[in-house]
């Protein structure tokens, strides 16, 4: 695909989902039993999120709930036109203290005394597929079990040592193993026992990952039994990016290495060789 057409693709999508927001009259939920699909925003992204949810609520498979946790007070209760059609619709806008990443899914855990529901993480400068939702909950049938995620990352080690995070692997499809960390962009389904252990385990993360919400959540999956498998159903063509409200997460955690600073300290030596001990999986690589 060229830049052009992906340009044109990009812009298209934008607007139809632009004139979706201005004119649907369309519940942004299906509240039937199914995953509640949560994410957060901040600064200039909030201006645009809600084509990112947009694209959710247009998805051949709706979420039981649509809930933005924001930390501005002002944007909560002004929110913006698009996301005031949205709230009209059925989608949630709620405030939250700022746990960076993790604000994504922490305040939700804390909401629930029990965990019925799957949970579904996303990100707030994607445009989804319209088939994103319902090709991660196919997957997660074959295996209710175990979390999904349409990405992963391999942990990969060396003479039994990490190699750094820059080097593991995109996942692109393979079944649940310890060996693979879901990476949320894309979208990462958690399962109810997970949602528990993390509402249990509280702030944790703050002192042991507090700006990679990935690296916690597999140490959790792990010491949960419930390490995700991958679909694969897409390819980084398939995703569509917002215009960039601010410097990326990735811009610290992969390019300045401080994923491999936030393993040694959130990964202990036990949950190391329960990653190491763990049959490699037969992983088809993005």
């Amino acid at each position: 695909m060229t830049r052009f057409t992906l340009q044109v693709r990009k812009a298209e999508r934008f607007t139809a989902l632009s004139l979706r927001n201005r004119t649907s009259t369309l519940s942004a939920i299906d509240p039937g039993g199914g995953p509640v699909v949560s994410l957060t925003s901040h600064g200039e992204r909030i201006a645009t999120v809600h084509l990112t949810m947009e694209s959710i609520a247009a998805g051949t498979v709706r979420p039981e709930r649509l809930i933005l946790w924001l930390d501005d007070h002002a944007a909560v209760a002004d929110p913006t036109p698009g996301l005031r059609r949205l709230i009209r619709r059925g989608a949630e806008i709620r405030l939250s203290e700022n746990y960076r990443p993790h604000t994504k899914y922490y305040p939700y855990v804390q909401s629930l005394d029990r965990h019925r529901a799957p949970l579904v993480t996303a990100d707030d400068d994607l445009l989804y597929p319209r088939t994103w939702l319902e090709r991660l909950l196919s997957a997660h049938a074959g295996d209710p079990r175990t979390n999904t995620a349409h990405r992963s990352r391999e942990v990969s080690f060396r003479s039994g040592a990490l190699t750094p995070y820059e080097t593991w692997p995109e996942v692109g499809q393979g079944p649940a193993s310890p060996r693979n960390l879901a990476t949320g962009t894309w979208g990462h389904l958690i399962v109810p026992p997970m949602l528990d252990a993390l509402r249990d385990r509280e702030d944790e993360f703050r002192a042991q990952a507090p700006a990679a919400d990935d690296l916690w959540l597999h140490r959790v999956a792990v010491e949960t039994g419930v390490a995700a498998k991958v679909t694969g159903a897409y390819r980084h063509r398939d995703f569509l990016h917002l215009p960039d409200g601010g410097a990326a997460l990735s811009t610290h955690n992969v390019d300045g290495r401080g994923n491999d600073g936030q393993i040694a300290t959130a990964w202990s030596a036990s949950l190391r060789a329960a990653i190491l001990e763990a049959t490699a999986p037969v992983n088809r690589y993005l």
